[in-house]
C-alpha cells in the first residue's frame, strides 16, 4: 500500500477536505445531537441568555376611581454565552495508523489489495466523524470547567482534559439548579444516585415507572416535547412494560424478542441517552470494592428541546480540518480540527427533573 502517498494526496485534495468537513459537521452537530439538543450557530461570548417566568393574579374587580396597582414578582434567570475553543488532535505513528487502517478494512469487507486512497478517505472520515460526534455529546452532557476540584473522576490525571472544556454541560447545570431554592419544586428525589455502586445499579422492578410518573405529575407551567433519560432507567422501564404485558402472551414474547423501541409515559416519549451509562461507568466510578460509587449514574429530564441549546461559533464550524504527514524519524500522521462550543439550558423554569 502506498499509504503515505495516499495520505498526502488526501491532505492536499481540497474537494476531499471540504467533503470531510461537511460529513463531520453533519454527524457531529446534527446526528444524533439534534435529537436531544437545539444547535444555535453564531453565538458570541458575553451574549446574554435570559429566561423569565410568567406570572398571574393580575385581574381583580374594579375598585372604581383610584385603587392600588399591582406589581407582581417577575422572576428571571440570566446567563451568558461563554464559548471555548475545542481542539481535536489525532496523532498516529505510521505503524499504528497502517495497522488500524488494515483492521478497519477487514472489518468492512475490503481485501487488503483494495485498500487504496479511496478506502483511506472513507476510513479517515469514519474515524474522525464518529469520535467527534461522541465527544460532542459527552461534553454537552457532562463537561464542567471545575471538575478537577470535585474528585468525581476515576482517573483525573487522564480524563480531566476531556471534561473541563466548557463551563457546564447539561448534568452539571441540573446539579447546580438543584441547589437553588427557586428551582426546588422542579426536582423530584432520585434515591439511587447516592450510596455504593451495587445499590445504585440495583433497581426494583417499578423504580423507573414510579420515578417517571413523579416527574410528569403536576406539570402545568410548560408543554414538554422531550423526555431525556439515562439508559439504565429506560431499560428498567421497558422491562416493566414487558412484564406487565402479561406472561405467556404472544405480545409479551414479541416485545421481549424485539425490544421496546418507543416508550411513553403519560404521553411523553422517552429518549434514552444510550452512551450516558457507559461514560459514567468508565469515567465516574470512584472507590473500590463495596465502597465503589458512581457519580450521578441516573437522570431524567422533562422539558422542551428548544431550551437545551448547543452554541457554536458558526454554521460552518469545523472548516479548519487539517491533515498532515510528518516524515523523517517521526513518521507521524496528524488529523486536526477546532471549533467554539458552549451549552446553556436557557429556560430552567420550564423543566422537571430527577438527579
Amino acid at each position: 500500500m502506498e499509504l503515505v502517498e495516499n495520505f498526502k494526496d488526501l491532505a492536499d485534495d481540497k474537494r476531499y477536505i471540504q467533503d470531510l468537513r461537511e460529513v463531520v459537521m453533519n454527524e457531529t452537530f446534527y446526528q444524533p445531537t439534534e435529537n436531544m439538543f437545539t444547535i444555535v450557530p453564531g453565538i458570541k461570548g458575553g451574549q446574554q441568555v435570559a429566561a423569565m417566568k410568567g406570572f398571574e393574579y393580575v385581574t381583580k374587580k374594579s375598585a372604581g376611581c383610584g385603587g392600588d396597582g399591582i406589581s407582581p414578582e417577575f422572576p428571571a434567570f440570566s446567563q451568558f454565552w461563554n464559548p471555548t475553543l475545542q481542539e481535536v488532535k489525532i496523532e498516529y505513528c505510521y505503524s499504528d495508523f497502517e495497522a488500524s487502517f488494515i483492521q478497519w478494512g477487514m472489518n468492512n469487507g475490503y481485501q487488503r489489495k483494495d485498500l487504496d486512497g479511496t478506502a483511506l478517505g472513507v476510513f479517515i472520515q469514519d474515524l474522525v466523524s464518529k469520535a467527534m460526534a461522541l465527544d460532542l455529546q459527552r461534553i454537552v452532557l457532562m463537561a464542567d470547567k471545575d471538575i478537577a476540584a470535585q474528585n468525581i473522576l476515576a482517573d483525573e490525571a487522564t480524563k480531566v482534559p476531556f471534561y473541563n472544556t466548557i463551563d457546564k454541560g447539561l448534568i452539571p447545570t441540573l446539579a447546580y439548579l438543584k441547589t437553588l431554592p427557586e428551582f426546588e419544586e422542579n426536582f423530584v428525589e432520585l434515591t439511587k444516585n447516592t450510596g455504593p455502586m451495587f445499590e445504585q445499579t440495583d433497581l426494583s422492578s417499578e423504580y423507573a415507572v414510579d420515578l417517571y410518573e413523579s416527574i410528569t405529575d403536576d406539570v402545568y407551567d410548560f408543554d414538554a416535547d422531550i423526555f431525556l433519560t439515562s439508559n439504565r432507567l429506560f431499560k428498567n422501564y421497558t422491562k416493566w412494560i414487558k412484564r406487565n404485558n402479561g406472561y405467556g402472551l404472544q405480545s409479551n414474547v414479541d416485545l421481549t424478542q424485539k425490544g421496546v423501541k418507543d416508550a411513553n409515559v403519560d404521553g411523553e416519549k422517552l429518549l434514552p441517552v444510550v452512551h450516558y451509562d457507559r461514560w459514567k461507568k468508565a469515567d465516574f466510578v470512584t472507590g473500590a470494592g463495596d465502597d465503589a460509587t458512581i457519580h450521578l449514574p441516573h437522570f431524567a429530564l422533562l422539558t422542551r428541546k428548544e431550551y437545551l441549546q448547543v452554541g457554536v461559533d458558526d454554521a460552518a464550524s469545523l472548516q479548519n480540518i487539517v491533515m498532515e504527514y510528518i516524515g523523517g524519524k517521526e513518521e507521524t500522521f496528524w488529523i486536526k480540527a477546532n471549533y467554539l462550543l458552549d451549552f446553556k439550558m436557557v429556560n430552567p423554569y420550564a423543566m422537571k427533573a430527577a438527579l
